[in-house]
């Protein structure tokens, strides 16, 4: 049996669904408007919202397996003043409570949006139709905010429309309200438009298996009936119910993606909606004005409920002093109320009830009764006054209403002080608790740090023999994730320098850089970061400049610049020394494997070279391709493979004599064939190496593998 506590719009939970989930569960409503009058003993209701501390007193009773928020857009809604901030309490609350899933039922409006791209190259924005839906997309976003940082699972779920067996409140409610009162109806969108209405009963099956299961994540989901309709077929059903409905479409746009099926839900939870509530229309809104719209609410129960609680009492004095006065004029010939004052009753009651100003009050009224009544007897002010046994009444009248009056204030202070006193150890408990875990997490932290201290050396042990290759490529591609892994940055570029150390020529980079940066890097540009690493020294942009690199470190062979490493963007903790210095460790084991690489392929380059040619064997050059293609499916480089029509390896090398760039390779096949292959070259660039080779009438073709 779950504890489960729904709050925000409650009314979307009708007592007859509040009572099918008591069946098996205890079910809190808190809330504004928060009402139940059935019996049903697993259903507690209170009046409170997530703003109000008696609020975070219900998680202090209650263990609650999930909290189940309704977002006042839900089912059409138009939301209300407040609800981020009191979404936001709601959330905090949970986390704090550490209840295991907080469930979020919004709109499907949120997903009424199209995208407008902004000034970034690589991002977009979305475009809402309106504040409403706008406001709503926040409500969500805040929900995923404290997923990532508490950890707590969020499940929100896009609505559409939501049908009860008695509607009242909710969209079907309004239009069947319109329709017996013969008023016009407008529709948000078209009449082609998309239109889903999702049973109550499916609703509360899909949020209890939502609530059980365990092995889900933080995410969002359509909560489709799976039965596609249109504003159209709506409109038609309700001019079966009334011909002369008037409807009218506003026209709005809709760009929502909406799925025919709810899949993904049933994947995950197994839900598998029933009902389709379009063409059972008609018993709906039979049923509707049979139990809701039939029944007008009294003349009296209006005027209380307009009052309010505050004024009410004040009405209560009035009223009340009425009936005494009446009471009393009727029975003052009476032999038994000779022994009874009905006016003292009144004051006593009065200042028991409401406290000591209310009994005063009351006491004032009743004393300008009676002077009045003094007066009608004959009896002037100055006797008044002047005769002390006059004022015996008053003084009776002033003490009946002030000590009971007393005694109910200072139970009611006594009872303030209590509460004061109960809120000072919630608090310190709840310091305490917070204190206790927090101890638990710092405790789990510093585990984690001691681990990685102590297996510090496995990770550079481990870098150090992911780094040793005998080829160059190999040594840009791992170098590449052991920087990111240890670094934990996902900007990682590494450039090779031209020997007149003009331009760096990208050779990897992390995938999200890849369709951002240039192939070539001039060095001139960034005259101060290359000036600082030429001199051994690690570049830190500490001034943030724009368009220049985080950290920056050289890879020198023979006293010259050979290759650059450099972290593009880097977060406000990753500035430190500690940070500064890994770093540069890492940039030195890159450089070591480089350098062995680098000479290892010299030793063998007679070897690994065919006789007379610049080319390499058909070994060495299926080695080079496989690392390409490795860095193209890691999304750190791109490649181009051309075979030329010249079977000769002397002719081709000779040919392309001043055309390779040092980064490219010539190659010989498997397949006898000579292969061209062109790192960081793509289609957008492939044109300037093509025109070259056609200005030369070299015959070539492009392909996407050696052989094909």
């Amino acid at each position: 049996m779950a504890t489960v506590l729904i709050t925000g719009k409650t009314q979307l939970f009708t007592p007859g669904m509040l009572e099918r989930m008591a069946a098996e569960h205890v079910v809190v409503v808190a809330g504004e408007d928060a009402a139940y009058r059935g019996k049903a003993r697993n259903i507690h209701v209170y009046q409170a919202t997530a703003m109000e501390e008696s609020f975070g007193q219900l998680f202090d009773v209650y263990t609650f397996d999930a909290v189940w928020y309704v977002s006042g857009y839900a089912d059409g809604g138009e939301g209300s003043f407040g609800e981020v901030q009191t979404l936001e309490r709601a959330l905090n609350q949970s986390a704090s409570s550490r209840v295991g899933k907080f469930v979020l039922l919004s709109t499907v409006n949120t997903q009424n949006y199209f995208r407008r791209n902004s000034s970034l190259e690589d991002s977009t924005r979305r475009v809402y139709p309106d504040s409403g839906v706008f406001n709503a997309a926040q409500m969500e976003a805040l929900g995923s905010f404290f997923a990532e940082k508490t950890g707590m699972k969020v499940i929100t779920l896009w609505l559409p429309y939501v049908a009860d067996l008695v509607n009242d409140g909710n969209f079907l409610g309004e239009l069947f309200r319109k329709v017996a009162r013969k008023e016009p109806i407008a529709f948000p969108h078209g009449p082609e438009d998309r239109l889903d209405i999702l049973s109550a009963q499916d609703l509360l099956a899909l949020l209890v298996q939502i609530t059980g299961e365990t092995e889900d994540d933080t995410g969002g989901y359509f909560a489709l009936s799976g039965y596609a309709h249109t504003y159209g077929e709506l409109e038609a059903a309700l001019r079966d119910i009334d011909p002369q409905v008037q409807i009218r479409y506003e026209g709005r746009p809709d760009d929502i993606d909406m799925p025919a099926y709810p899949e993904p839900l049933r994947r995950r939870y197994g839900f598998v909606p029933v009902e389709d509530v379009l063409p059972a229309l008609r018993d709906y809104y039979d049923r509707f004005v049979d139990q809701v719209y039939s029944r007008q609410e009294g003349f009296w129960r209006r005027v209380l409920k307009r009052l309010g609680s505050k004024a009410f009492k004040y009405f209560e004095l009035i009223v009340f002093f009425l009936l005494t006065e009446l009471i009393a004029r009727f029975t003052s010939d009476s032999v038994y109320f000779r022994f009874v004052d009905v006016r003292l009753a009144y004051i006593v009651i009065m200042g028991t009830i409401h406290g000591m100003q209310m009994g005063i009050l009351a006491a004032v009224l009743e004393a300008v009764v009676l002077v009045f009544q003094y007066i009608g007897m004959g009896i002037s002010g100055t006797l008044l006054f002047y005769n002390i046994e006059n004022w015996i009444p008053f003084v009776v009248y002033m003490m009946a209403g002030s000590i009971p009056g007393y005694v109910r204030d200072k139970n009611t202070e006594e009872l303030n002080f209590n509460q004061k006193e109960y809120d000072l150890l919630r608090n310190k408990y709840m310091f305490l608790s917070n204190a206790y875990y927090g101890a638990i997490q710092n405790k789990g932290e510093f585990k984690r740090q001691i681990l990685g201290f102590k297996d510090s050396f496995g990770k550079i042990f481990d870098a150090v023999q992911k780094l040793d290759n005998e080829l160059p490529q190999s040594v840009f591609l791992e170098g590449l994730k052991v920087l990111e892994e240890i670094l934990e940055n996902r900007s990682v570029a590494i450039y090779t320098v031209d020997s007149w150390q003009r331009f760096g020529r990208l050779v990897a980079c992390s995938g999200s850089l890849l369709s951002r940066l240039a192939v070539s890097l001039p060095l001139e540009d960034y005259g101060e970061m290359y000036e600082a690493v030429k001199n051994g020294r690690v570049w830190r942009n500490i001034e943030l400049r724009e368009d220049q690199p985080a950290y920056a470190c050289a890879v020198f062979r023979e006293g010259a610049v050979v290759m650059l490493v450099v972290l593009w963007e880097a977060s406000n903790e990753q500035y430190g020394n500690h940070y500064t210095n890994i770093f540069q460790i890492l940039c030195g084991l890159v450089q070591t494997s480089f350098l062995r690489a680098m000479e290892y392929e010299q030793l063998r380059h007679d070897q690994t070279t065919l006789p007379g040619t610049r080319a390499v064997n058909a070994q060495r050059f299926d080695q080079l391709v496989q690392v390409q293609e490795e860095m193209r499916e890691a999304g750190a480089a791109e490649y181009t493979l051309l075979r030329f029509a010249d079977r000769d390896p002397v002719r081709v090398s000779e040919q392309l004599t001043g055309m390779v760039r040092g980064s490219d390779t010539l190659g010989q096949g498997a397949d006898g064939r000579m292969y061209l292959l062109l790192t960081q070259v793509n289609e957008a660039n492939l044109g300037i190496v093509t025109r070259r080779l056609e200005d030369r009438g070299i015959a070539y073709e492009r392909v996407e593998k050696v052989g094909a």
